[in-house]
């Protein structure tokens, strides 16, 4: 457990340091003002209601890059799941929806997809691993839909291989089970799979990407499936509150975010692994997985996360530079700290970064 003061402490020291290890550079509010203001110069006008050219563009350079008919852009990604298992399950007339135990669905968002629409979930899976074909054969329950993670973030940013995936992708539609992916770092899969979005996409029948994690926006998601999905997903968005007035602030940021962005996440993921295999030449240190599929990785640090977090405020305090996220749960005596690599570990070269981060960690 982490007192609130010493927490707070982190954060702040996380928001004053010049250089940090993971994540996209920060940007201000000033410079993420600028950006959007930049982009906004390409429209005449704001979205209203979801209509206009600069929400439409935007919704169809998605779906144009992810294979689909259509697409539509949400507040959030809470939404937008929820949603979509929704609409599968009222087009395969049945409230049981698959996904793992680690979802963020059945973690997050206090059972929404429950509580909201009246969904049952049936958790898949070993929780420490990937769904795999057999986890989903052994179900028993009429599943309207499966929700697969790509990446698994709970787990370290695990993937199923390809063939697993395409395999899991036929039976869902022999059996005419909906298989909808959470995309949320979609982003990060293409190296590994050696495949373009689009054709990931294309094993799915309906995809969420969010627009503020690995790209950097502000804030926002998208849904993109067939056309009649896309207009069921529009009615819901409408029920649930999601079509604000204007959304032209988070479209424009996601499109600048994607510029500044998409392009460099190969990059990220080979630092990743480049980080990854530093770390575990450290002794004490494990990353899960050994070796990152994605630029998102799970690093295990001896100790109690309290002593963690107060060695990283003093060492980030002297040295003005932020290393290690906050960790996000325990495992037996070791710490549980998530790494996203983005642009942001391209300030500094590599040399310099194993000095600090030996310097840290053999500083304990």
């Amino acid at each position: 457990m982490i007192p609130t003061e010493l927490s707070q402490r982190y954060q702040q020291i996380n928001s004053n340091c010049h250089t940090r290890l993971t994540g996209q550079p920060r940007l201000s509010m000033r410079e993420q003002l600028a950006a959007i203001t930049e982009q906004s110069d390409q429209y005449a006008q704001q979205d209203v209601y979801g209509s206009g050219e600069l929400i439409e563009s935007f919704e169809a350079d998605i779906a144009e890059l992810l294979g689909k008919e259509a697409a539509v852009f949400l507040p959030s990604g809470t939404m937008a799941q929820a949603i979509a298992l929704r609409i599968w399950s009222e087009h395969n007339g049945s409230p049981y929806v698959g996904f793992h135990a680690t979802s963020h669905l059945e973690l997050h968002e206090s059972k929404a997809y429950q509580a909201l629409h009246g969904l049952h979930g049936i958790l898949l899976g070993d929780r420490n691993s990937v769904i795999t074909l057999a986890d989903l054969e052994a179900v028993t329950d009429p599943l309207a839909a499966v929700l697969l993670e790509l990446p698994m973030r709970e787990i370290g940013g695990q993937l199923p291989s390809w063939e697993e995936l395409q395999s899991q992708s036929a039976w869902a539609r022999e059996q005419g089970i909906a298989l909808h992916m959470d995309g949320a770092r979609l982003w990060q899969c293409t190296p590994y799979y050696e495949r373009t979005l689009a054709e990931i996409a294309a094993l799915f029948d309906s995809v969420y990407l969010s627009f503020y994690k690995d790209m950097g926006g502000i804030a926002g998601s998208t849904l993109a499936g067939s056309e009649e999905f896309i207009q069921a997903a529009k009615t819901w968005i409408r029920r649930a509150g999601g079509n604000l007035y204007s959304l032209f602030p988070y479209v424009l940021a996601a499109r600048a975010g994607m510029e500044r962005n998409l392009a460099a996440m190969p990059a990220a993921v080979d630092a990743a692994t480049w980080l990854a295999r530093f770390l575990n030449s450290i002794e004490g240190l494990e990353t899960l997985p050994t070796v990152p599929p994605t630029n998102l990785f799970h690093l295990l640090v001896p100790g109690n996360p309290a002593d963690l977090v107060e060695h990283a405020c003093n060492w980030s305090e002297q040295h003005g530079v932020f290393l290690l996220p906050m960790p996000r749960a325990s495992l037996g005596s070791r710490c549980i700290c998530e790494f996203s690599i983005g642009q942001a570990i391209n300030a500094e070269p590599r040399e310099r970064w194993q000095a600090w981060i030996e310097d840290f960690f053999l500083s304990r």
